[in-house]
């Protein structure tokens, strides 16, 4: 039985954020298990380490939009509005499938 798996790669800079942030975040996913929302989530757990480069004072306001982003469209919709909003640089996606086993 095949498995199709989404990669994602998000690329950031975080002014105060170190070398932590500032690198190409790779992750994998099963698609059957992993939706916008899940994406979202596991974005904001790395991004929380990037919202001090808009500063202290503006970083509630920073995480009161991140978590209105919207998730009804597709992962591309969604890492689009994280780049057209400043959370993120650039992104890149890629879908294939695998056999069970094989992951």
């Amino acid at each position: 039985m095949a498995i199709k798996v989404t990669q994602f790669t998000i690329h950031t800079s975080g002014k105060n954020g170190g070398e932590t942030w500032n690198s190409p975040y790779i992750f994998t996913r099963k698609d059957n298990n992993f939706d916008v929302e899940d994406l979202k989530a596991t974005l904001y757990v790395g991004q929380r380490l990037n919202f001090d480069h808009v500063g202290l004072k503006d970083a509630d306001a920073w995480e009161k939009k991140y978590r209105q982003a919207p998730t009804d469209g597709t992962y591309e919709d969604f890492l689009q509005w994280c780049k057209e909003n400043d959370y993120i640089d650039d992104y890149t996606t890629e879908s294939y499938t695998v056999a069970e086993g094989d992951n």
